[in-house]
């Protein structure tokens, strides 16, 4: 087997100075091909930073994330994440509400591009 997931020495926190909170401190993990995890916590203990970093929303304070051998620097569409509560534009058409999210991920393409990406699929 060959590890997908690799955090070494991870650490987030937010806020400055005396008011900073360490929300995670020195996350070390591999991840093998196959294998299969759950993150589990109480309410503030930091799952959900753990996974916007995972999937490239956040960036750890120190450390280093990889995903296939690879360092976690952004979003990518390798890797996502599913949130709890969804975040659909209802007055956006199913499309619309697509390209949202390929224009967050794929900034460097056009939007016509990706619009035209989409269409193959309606």
């Amino acid at each position: 087997m060959s590890t997908i997931l690799q955090l070494k020495d991870v650490n987030k926190g937010f806020g400055e100075g005396l008011k900073r909170n360490e929300v995670l401190a020195d996350i070390s993990l591999d991840v093998e091909e196959g294998e299969f995890i759950a993150i589990l916590g109480f309410s503030g203990a930091g799952k959900t930073t753990l996974m916007s970093m995972l999937a490239g929303l956040e960036k750890p304070d120190n450390g280093e994330i990889r995903f296939r051998g690879e360092k976690v620097e952004g979003p990518s569409p390798k890797r996502g994440i599913v949130f709890q509560n969804y975040a659909l534009m209802p007055w956006l058409s199913v499309q619309a509400n697509v390209c949202l999210a390929v224009d967050a991920v794929h900034q460097q393409k056009r939007r016509k591009n990706a619009r035209n990406s989409l269409s193959a699929m309606w």
